[in-house]
């Protein structure tokens, strides 16, 4: 019985890890955008680097909304741009 009460708590942290890690849903209420402009999404631990969640974000503007947030940038040849987010939070803008 304690055996299993052991790897019941030990499965729980796991799951409450790999939440925290991607997201867990929580949101943040102290930002200062409006809904029309989009959140720059997670890169995540992709093999491409985040690229295939990477949101497009040609002609528009990047804010970081807190300091050291890290955005990472792909430039196509064809001009248009991905970005997804390393670390913090930052909004995509319309120009």
């Amino acid at each position: 019985m304690k055996n299993t009460y052991i790897k019941h708590i030990a499965l729980t942290v796991l799951m409450g890890l790999f939440l925290n890690a991607c997201g867990g849903g929580s949101s943040s209420s102290s930002t200062n955008y409006s809904s029309a402009t989009l959140k720059v999404p997670s890169c995540g631990i992709t093999d491409d680097l985040g690229k295939s969640v990477a949101e497009d974000v040609t002609g528009k503007t990047i804010q970081k909304m807190e300091d050291g947030a890290e955005v990472r940038i792909w430039h196509s040849p064809d001009s248009t741009k991905l970005a997804c987010m390393i670390s913090g939070e930052a909004v995509i803008v319309d120009n």
